[in-house]
């Protein structure tokens, strides 16, 4: 059964790979990043004592799907962080790179099968063996453990999703008008153990939780998951 947990904090910062001066955030954490929180959470080693460029903890992974949905509405921050000038020291021993957070930043995390126990067992301890964050190392984050629930099907031919919702040609938002706008974004979705990129998935999603999409049943793996309509997305 389903395992979910809410995370919450000051900022997020969840960089998206193609920007390089100034770093741009996604709105909520892509597949990757609740990867990296989960294993967090458990425990398992990424194996950056043998090689800074390991991500062992896939392989514990594997069998493992998750959801996300957004609890807060999408607020955004600008902010310059020092950084050392390795290029031109004798210029100046500083630069300042312009990031992009969410402010606030709350979030519901579903997650079914493979780790899905472990996890279970970490948060009703609210113990986690390495300190949780919202895409970097200053954004900690509140972990708040709100349960396990069966997945239930689901017999109406037109659903309100609470999640965020992967795209595919079948993918139908039935409400785009009332919602006011739908936002559609390509993220990484798998890694390996040596951090090499693998996949990346299209969603979409609603930049407030008071409007949810509208959308036809057929359009992928969707369930009610306790009060939560949850749009999933594929087995690692």
């Amino acid at each position: 059964m389903p395992v979910v947990f809410d995370v919450s904090g000051q900022m997020a910062m969840f960089r998206k790979p193609y920007t390089t001066t100034s770093s741009i955030s996604f709105a909520f954490p892509p597949p990757t990043a609740i990867a990296g929180l989960i294993s967090g959470i458990v425990g398992i080693s990424n194996g950056s004592n043998d090689d800074g460029c390991n991500a062992k903890y896939w392989e514990s992974l594997i069998g493992t799907k998750v959801s996300v949905a957004l609890l807060s509405d999408i607020s955004w921050m600008w902010h310059a962080i020092n950084f050392w000038n390795v290029k031109q020291p004798q210029k100046s021993p500083h630069i300042q790179v312009k990031h992009q957070f969410v402010i606030n930043p709350k979030y519901r995390i579903f997650v079914d099968g493979g780790i899905e126990d472990k996890l279970r067992c970490m948060l009703e301890k609210d113990s986690f063996k390495f300190t949780p964050y919202l895409g970097t190392a200053y954004a900690i984050a509140n972990v708040v453990y709100i349960g396990q629930f069966s997945n239930q099907s689901l017999t109406e031919d037109e659903v309100f999703v609470d999640s965020v919702v992967p795209w595919n040609e079948k993918v139908r938002i039935l409400n785009i008008l009332d919602v006011g706008g739908t936002f559609k974004e390509e993220m990484p979705f798998k890694m390996d153990v040596t951090r090499k990129f693998i996949e990346s998935i299209e969603v979409l999603y609603s930049p407030s939780p008071q409007k949810k999409l509208l959308i036809n049943k057929g359009a992928g793996d969707v369930t009610k998951c306790g009060n939560d309509v949850v749009a999933w997305f594929p087995r690692w």
